[in-house]
């Protein structure tokens, strides 16, 4: 222990002496990144567990993670380097989000998958050589791809059972509370905070979809509107109706608090109520801007105004904003449709999967019990 204490010390010694320029060899690399978190949860693990250990778990989780990349990369989905978490794993972040939820299963599978081949390698190397170590790396590989198929979002079974009925992560956050209960751990709290937050907004999908519509309402009428003021003869109509409106809405008490599923109906209100109040005061503000702005002509022709910069920056914020409506409307409506025969090859796919590394956990078991 105190050898490998040395050891370690050594080379932290050394890394600290040479920092300058392996920082400025990494900074280059599109790869740096990994690199040295890799290397600091490489040297994490071995500090409590040992060289071959560490080495061992770092490959195996970067294989998992080299899986959710070459699957990215098949459907064209650009995603970050693989940072490593030292006692927590790694991940990668996508640039793109996948149009649908059969595409992001594609890349979910894709880790597990890789996972699984990772630790292949060692069935032939312990059958030669009999040493257990092999056999913990078969254990270490089937245990943490199992982990990562429980259908819970956002581990890979949670997003490729997505597929199948969102549903089912119910099913997964029970079956996780119960291993939380019985070996509770940091890692397993937020996963399973995560998972709840997840269930729970997919579950609130229709109240979603409602306030999102009536959002989208609102926009249209913003637009409607600031394209009439540039032909206005007059704004003291327009400002002394909006003026009325933006006084009496700020008025209005919109903190009280209603118990979802129970009170949905008050409590949609009240959140309609809150988007006329931001769109209300918004037109309001944009209209002051607008007011105050110089009207320039095309040659100092009268008949030719200059459109205002002012509204066109106005109509662009809420043209943008309209774009994100519609695409969080996909998620919660079309993004998880599938065919049924994309359902069923997803279910074969996860259960043979699983099926597969349960036998490799239960096999590495017995080495590990000899």
């Amino acid at each position: 222990m105190k050898k490998s204490r040395s050891v370690l010390l050594a080379i932290g010694a050394f890394l600290l002496a040479n920092l300058k320029w392996i920082l400025s060899l990494l900074k280059f690399s599109k790869f740096g990144t990994t690199i040295i978190s890799m290397g600091i949860t490489l040297w994490a693990y071995a500090a409590f567990y040992g060289w071959k250990f560490a080495v061992a778990l770092v490959y195996l989780i970067f294989v998992h993670e080299m899986g959710h990349v070459i699957a990215a990369k098949r459907k064209g989905i650009a995603t970050s380097p693989a940072v490593f978490i030292p006692f927590a794993g790694a991940f990668i972040a996508m640039k793109d989000m996948p149009r649908d939820a059969k595409t992001e299963a594609y890349l979910a599978y894709g880790g597990p998958l890789a996972g699984m081949i990772a630790f292949l390698p060692a069935l032939p190397l312990y059958w030669y050589t009999q040493d257990p170590f092999w056999g913990l790396v078969i254990y270490l590989g089937a245990m943490l791809n199992l982990f990562n198929l429980l259908p819970v979002s956002p581990l890979d079974g949670g997003r490729i059972v997505s597929v199948l009925s969102t549903k089912i992560w119910f099913i997964g956050l029970v079956g996780l509370g119960v291993m939380l209960f019985a070996n509770p751990g940091p890692i397993t709290v937020i996963i399973f905070i995560i998972g709840l937050i997840t269930w729970y907004n997919r579950l609130r999908g229709s109240y979603q979809q409602k306030l999102l519509q009536y959002e989208r309402e609102r926009i249209a009428d913003f637009k409607q509107s600031i394209a009439k003021w540039p032909a206005l003869e007059s704004t003291w109509d327009v400002r002394t109706q909006m003026n009325t409106e933006v006084n009496a809405i700020n008025q209005e008490d919109l903190k009280k608090f209603y118990v979802p599923f129970v009170q949905d109906k008050q409590r949609l209100q009240r959140d309609f109520k809150r988007l006329d109040k931001v769109y209300v005061n918004r037109k309001w503000e944009l209209f002051r801007l607008w007011e105050r702005e110089p009207v320039l002509y095309y040659d100092s022709d009268p008949n030719r105004p200059i459109p205002s910069d002012t509204l066109r920056d106005g109509e662009r914020a809420a043209q943008e904003r309209l774009t994100e409506l519609d695409e969080q409307m996909h998620q919660l409506t079309t993004y998880y449709d599938a065919p049924a025969s994309t359902k069923w090859k997803v279910l074969v796919a996860y259960l043979g999967l699983a099926a597969v590394l349960s036998a490799f956990f239960v096999y590495a078991q017995q080495i590990l019990h000899r």
